[in-house]
């Protein structure tokens, strides 16, 4: 078992021409747990997570992971993503209010998700130790969204496709209580 945590900035009209008439969504924080289970070079995630602030939705990952160790400091996994989402967390990000369809400049019609899948896609990370404590992480993403939030007005004035990059630095601290 292991901690969950995600970020969504906050959302304005001004931030792209296919959100004139929205109204602002707040910089949302994330925070659950999440489990997995790893066989050999093959791993499943299954996270869970409520969202604090911008939306109070739920989130629920899925992932299955394919694992190669190249040498002995450098892993790399692979594999596709599964997310869902609750209907208050599809209200927040795809719907669109009659108020905010009718809005001067508004290209939107109105639109009431419920809860469904959200994207599907795929994964790659990879993990370079830098020391036995210290490690290294680069990540790639590709999501497609599917379900009620691919019906979404605001998804189809805009892209079907997200990519995602990123990366980290961990530190594994370790202390005997007992000694």
């Amino acid at each position: 078992m292991f901690p969950s945590f995600d970020f969504n900035g906050k959302r304005e009209a001004s931030d792209a021409r296919e959100l004139t008439g929205t109204e602002t969504v707040d910089w949302a924080l994330e925070v659950g747990l999440g489990v997995g289970y790893r066989y050999d070079w093959l791993r499943g995630t299954v996270e869970v997570r409520q969202g604090i602030n911008g939306h109070e939705g739920q989130v629920v990952e899925l992932g299955l992971d394919v694992i190669a160790a190249l040498v002995e400091t450098l892993q790399l996994n692979f594999g596709p993503r599964l997310t869902w989402a609750s209907g208050e967390y599809m209200d927040t990000y795809f719907g669109v209010t009659e108020s905010e369809s009718s809005a001067p400049g508004s290209r939107l019609s109105a639109y009431d998700p419920g809860s469904s899948f959200k994207t599907a896609g795929l994964e790659a990370r990879a993990t370079y130790a830098v020391s036995q404590n210290t490690r290294l992480h680069m990540r790639a993403g590709w999501d497609r969204f599917i379900g009620d939030a691919a019906e979404s007005p605001i998804v189809e004035a805009g892209s079907k496709d997200q990519f995602s990059i990123g990366g980290g630095l961990t530190y594994r601290f370790s202390f005997d209580l007992f000694r």
